[in-house]
């Protein structure tokens, strides 16, 4: 359980670093919003190739070797990617820790199952689902402590030749390993040694178990005896778990060999008896990951446009105003000034933030050592003023007549406009309020799902957070935005969980990562489709979005009463 959990901690670690540290990326690597973008959509990309690579790849060399090759890559990627000083060279760290990673989900869940008993299988498994929000909460608690919580500070804090998120990233690689030296003391799967044909180490590592289990109980058995395993028939040609080609074989026909091998085990996946329920699952987690991905990147957009609205209403204006021979030294932020006049007046060292100069006159004014963030002169009249040590070029300046400037040492770094208004503390509280839903999510889910089974628990939280995807339009402050997520994640994670258990059991050991890894696949092409789709409804009526995650998790739920129960399937 420890050593599976700190898989989870490391895929929750994978997928959320990236709202912390998008704000000093953006500065230290210049991108754009485009960019940005799709440092989210390449960590989903590289676990969807993952998902399905491992995953195949668990059902022939086993789980604990594809594990340890899986953490491995994520590892030693995460670790580079935090050195990285390029855009470029940082998403393609990021891509191949994330194809390391993704192999995580179906591996670690069916690694674990197959040590539990059919009576136990839910209880655990659920428990392990806490280890995600454990990872979440770890990854926010090191996110206060390490990186700045402002904008500003972003700006001062990039200046450091190693700067905060670059170790932020290294923290947060920290799982994986602990998760690799965990798993160096552990055994293989009995189970997959079972479908192997190696029934001698099989049966030593259950004897380990029962040895363990019953090292205080005087009336056990001094040898283990079977009774729940179900012994795995011989394989039907084409399922072999090696990948090993006969003997005397080139090196290409070794790659030929294993190729075919991984198509072949795919193709299971979709001829009878396993086609129907495949079809399912691809459904399933499909909209469940649009759903539940597309609101977690609609909810933190829409409350920063929500603060924006809030910020703008809070505008000074100032009108008609006159400033000759005035020093302005301290910072000025959220200003507009109209139709005014400086003369004569300096601007020195200090940080103009949200300040436009629309239709003034500017004569004989120096502008030293500025900081400026969405910072315009627009119709402006500009003369015989210095321009020292700033940030300010060419887009800040809109349709102005300029005579007479003079520019000295043109501050030289990102030209993108940066925003100030960036609150670090704000995103921490939504991103704990997520994972701290997902503790009681667990915790009914695990006590439902032996009691109403897989397929009543999967049916009734897509339901249920279909529904709660009606409160939307009752959203109007941050703290009733905060409960609608908890709300909402614990609903979902309820039904999240049974999807899970009830995915591993629904395929035989030879195909289970197999086919695992494919639908998790599905579930991250669903989450770059979430994002992508949610990100541009931000600024749309609320019904939109509303009606959109109502509408995709009740096709789920309505799906998820198709698929069989799974509750006395052994593994």
């Amino acid at each position: 359980m420890l050593v599976s959990g700190l898989g989870l901690v490391a895929d929750a670690a994978e997928l959320l670093v990236i709202p912390f540290i998008l704000p000093s990326a953006e500065v230290e690597l210049c991108i754009n919003a485009s960019q940005k973008t799709w440092l989210s959509g390449i960590t989903f990309l590289g676990m969807m190739v993952g998902g399905v690579v491992w995953g195949n790849l668990s059902d022939r060399m086993g789980r604990r070797r594809t594990l340890l090759s899986a953490l491995g890559v994520n590892a030693v990627f995460s670790v580079i990617a935090a050195f990285m000083p390029t855009y470029g060279t940082f998403m393609t760290a990021r891509f191949c820790s994330a194809v390391g990673i993704g192999g995580l989900l179906p591996i670690v869940f069916t690694y674990c199952s197959e040590f539990l008993c059919k009576a136990d299988r839910s209880k655990y498994l659920s428990r392990l689902l806490t280890f995600w929000a454990l990872g979440g909460i770890l990854v926010t608690f090191i996110a206060s402590v390490m990186l700045p919580q402002t904008g500003i500070g972003v700006v001062i804090e990039n200046k450091e030749h190693f700067s905060a998120w670059h170790q932020f990233l290294l923290v947060c690689s920290l799982p994986s390993l602990a998760a690799i030296i965990g798993l160096v003391f552990l055994p293989e799967s009995p189970r997959f040694l079972l479908e192997a044909g190696r029934e001698v180490e099989a049966m030593m590592v259950y004897q380990k178990i029962y040895k363990t289990n019953n090292m205080n109980n005087p009336t056990a058995h001094a040898q283990y005896q079977l009774s729940e395993l179900e012994l795995p028939s011989k394989r039907p040609s084409g399922r072999g778990v090696s990948s090993t080609p006969p003997p005397g074989k080139s090196v290409l026909a070794d790659m030929t060999y294993s190729i075919e091998m991984f198509w072949n085990s795919f193709l299971q996946l979709f001829v009878q008896p396993h086609l129907p329920v495949t079809l399912l699952l691809i459904v399933l987690w499909f909209t469940a990951s649009f759903g539940y991905y597309g609101m977690r990147t609609w909810f933190p957009d829409y409350k920063k446009l929500v603060s924006t609205w809030e910020y703008d209403a809070r505008t000074s204006l100032i009108t008609n105003a006159t400033y000759d021979g005035h020093a302005f030294n301290t910072s000025v932020e959220n200003v507009r000034w109209i139709d005014s006049f400086f003369k004569n007046c300096s601007f020195h060292h200090l940080t103009f933030n949200h300040v436009s100069f629309d239709n003034c006159t500017v004569e004989d004014v120096r502008f030293e050592i500025i900081k400026s963030s969405r910072t315009y002169f627009r119709n402006s009249v500009i003369k015989d003023s210095r321009f020292v040590d700033t940030d300010l070029s060419d887009q800040h300046f809109e349709n102005c007549l300029m005579s007479n400037i003079t520019v000295l040492s043109l501050s030289t770094g990102c030209p993108l406009d940066f925003d100030y208004n960036i609150r670090l503390d704000e995103v921490l509280i939504g991103q704990m309020a997520g994972q701290v839903a997902i503790l009681p999510g667990a915790v009914l889910s695990a006590l439902a799902i032996d009691k109403l089974g897989r397929v009543k628990v999967i049916g009734l939280s897509m339901y249920l957070s279909s529904l709660t995807a009606i409160g939307i339009w009752l959203l109007y402050s941050d703290r009733v935005m905060d409960l609608y997520g908890f709300v909402f994640n614990m609903f979902f994670i309820s039904g999240w969980n049974a999807i899970e258990i009830a995915t591993i059991e629904s395929y035989p050991t030879h195909l289970r990562t197999t086919g695992y890894g494919f639908v998790s696949g599905i579930f991250r092409l669903g989450g770059i489709l979430g994002t992508v789709t949610f990100s541009n409804l931000v600024s749309a009526s609320r019904v939109v979005p509303m009606l959109t995650t109502a509408a995709v998790l009740l096709v789920g739920g309505i799906v998820s009463l198709k698929l069989p129960e799974t509750y006395f399937v052994l593994l």
